[in-house]
């Protein structure tokens, strides 16, 4: 199995680090999926002083973040020669250069910092002392995910896990070095006083508390190619105006001043323009008190949806797994032709991307995501929990290392289990060991094609999954110069904070099921509380628990279904 590679020039010890100066990416949209690695980062270096270094115009986006002690901005001009000078005095003892750029890599050379860490990327290898070469096998888990992006459209799918978001590229790099790379900020994203400002601005225009905002970006920064046509957004304006009674606002940077104009133009109501009119804190509030933004592939997308925003985006020569809004409760436009996607600013024949997006049907997404949002109770806005479950000897038969999607058989009452728990608003999602790919008894596509069939099989019988993340590594596998397992082998929590920062898991109301000491550990370390099946080895992993002196299951169940009795009373809603 290929994992990411080192290149290493020049060891280090984590524990030892003090202090670490990070180059931020320098675009909004980037610089929003970056905040996870930093987060991360956080959690790797918790005693360690971290920096960012970053554009100034940027700033304000990391003002408010808990995890970042200093924020230090590039100058203008003479970036070369202050990184030389005045950067170099600072003594930062190890970059983490989140960009991929030459210049960025010249840059930290150039202040002297003794440790490089980055992707070898742009000819910039030389420069790095631990340098990744990205592969697509570079994460610490594998993922088979059976819910769609399109959460109004609901249809099962195999997510390839070969292919990653730009904010997993970033949180790649941690995990590569066996850095922590799980967990999601839950620090607010709003600028200090940003909500003030945004008060006032509205305030001013005369709108009342109570207005329903929508808001819209037609630019997009790269080129006219990720952009719907204007008059489009026009006619999409009205009809939002006309049949919802909202109120439109536009957003652009002062480059695409005079495009949100041009839709003010072509409207037959009023839009409120705020085209190259906000800084970004303004942005930042008014995004807040917007109950959805219909926008293309932009920074403010990724703004937008890290303030919880609602998102109805429009993708054309971009593919929105890549790029797309991450959380839940968004709507993705997007019907790829047969040149998409594709790397053109500005589209040299027809456009039809973003021209098969017609007026009605981004209305109708735009409608039927603001309905959802606010018919939905409170319970099922918010995150849901999750039950993480162990599959042989839980859900299905014990059947030893070496298995094929034909041994695959539920234990009984497996599926009517897992049916009551989607009915109780729980996530079920397996989380599995499965060191056979790394000894090389099994490939991971048959691990995939055994989910597969294990999920035919449950639906055969009324029951239903969410998520298998399985790890495929060796118990004793590490990565020089760290010598530390992975962290996504069970006891290691890896697989379920990864699976909670993917599927948006309350962890608060959420549970471990299985049948092994391994799960009754995890659950620990989690501080989640666990059940213990007596299927498959429950009754030896309970014997082997009392002699060790615990970690104890919360409760010990006859099977799943046993399971599933206790967790939903406990929960008080039986």
């Amino acid at each position: 199995m290929s994992v990411a590679t080192l290149r290493i020039r020049r060891t280090f010890e984590p524990d030892q680090i003090r202090s670490i100066l990070v180059v931020s990416p320098n675009w909004l949209g980037d610089a929003v999926l970056a905040l996870p690695a930093l987060a991360n980062l956080r959690r790797s270096f918790p005693e360690a002083r971290i920096s960012l270094l970053v554009r100034p115009w940027l700033s304000q986006l990391f003002r408010s973040l808990p995890f970042i002690d200093e924020l230090v901005e590039l100058p203008s001009r003479g970036e070369l020669m202050w990184a030389a000078t005045a950067l170099r005095q600072r003594d930062f003892e190890l970059a983490l250069l989140l960009p991929n750029s030459f210049r960025t890599a010249l840059i930290v050379r150039l202040a002297g910092i003794p440790h490089r860490v980055g992707y070898v990327a742009d000819g910039r290898g030389p420069l790095l002392t631990v340098g990744v070469c990205p592969s697509p096998s570079s994460f610490e888990f594998r993922v088979s995910s059976y819910a769609s992006r399109d959460s109004l459209n609901p249809k099962p799918e195999i997510r390839n896990p070969k292919l990653h978001h730009q904010a997993d590229s970033y949180l790649g790099l941690l995990r590569s070095l066996k850095w922590d790379a799980w967990s999601r900020p839950t620090a607010s994203l709003l600028p200090p006083g940003s909500d003030a400002e945004a008060e006032k601005l509205l305030t001013d225009l005369g709108l009342p508390s109570h207005t329903m905002l929508i808001g819209m970006t037609p630019g997009a920064a790269y080129g006219t190619a990720k952009r719907w046509p204007t008059d489009r957004f026009a006619a999409a304006a009205d009809l939002l105006i006309d049949r919802l009674g909202a109120t439109v606002l536009l957003f652009g940077s002062p480059r695409e001043a005079s495009l949100t104009s041009a839709i003010r133009e072509r409207m037959r109501g009023a839009a409120i323009d705020f085209g190259g009119r906000t800084t970004l804190p303004e942005l930042s509030g008014l995004l807040s008190r917007c109950a959805l933004l219909l926008t293309n592939d932009t920074g403010t997308m990724h703004l937008a949806s890290a303030l919880g925003v609602p998102c109805v985006a429009l993708f054309g020569p971009t593919d929105p797994l890549r790029t797309g809004p991450l959380g839940s409760g968004h709507r993705v436009l997007h019907d790829p032709p047969a040149c998409s996607p594709c790397r053109y600013r500005d589209c040299p024949i027809d456009h039809r991307c973003m021209q098969a997006l017609d007026v009605e049907r981004v209305v109708a997404a735009v409608e039927a995501l603001l309905t959802r949002s606010t018919s939905t109770t409170e319970e099922n806005v918010r995150m849901r929990p999750a039950v993480f479950l162990d599959r042989d000897g839980t859900i299905n038969e014990e059947i030893g290392p070496i298995q094929h999607p034909d041994l695959m058989r539920p234990i009984p009452g497996a599926a009517e289990a897992l049916k009551r728990l989607g009915e109780e608003g729980y996530l079920r999602i397996v989380v599995t060991n499965q060191a056979r790919v790394a000894r090389g008894d099994a490939t991971e596509e048959l691990v995939e094609a055994t989910h597969r069939r294990l999920l035919q099989l449950l639906r055969e019988a009324g029951g239903e999954m969410d998520a298998f993340y399985y790890c495929p590594h060796h118990p004793r596998e590490g990565l020089f110069p760290y010598r530390r397992a992975c962290l996504c082998r069970k006891p290691a929590p890896g697989l379920i904070q990864q699976a909670a920062f993917e599927q948006q898991v309350d962890m608060e109301r959420s549970y471990v099921v299985g049948d092994k000491v391994s799960d009754m550990l995890l659950a620990d370390r989690l501080g989640l509380p666990s059940v213990l099946v007596l299927t498959g080895y429950g009754r030896e992993s309970l014997d082997r628990l009392h002699a060790a002196g615990g970690p104890m299951p919360a409760h010990t169940a006859r099977d799943l279904l046993g399971a599933t009795e206790w967790i939903v009373q406990r929960s008080g809603r039986g």
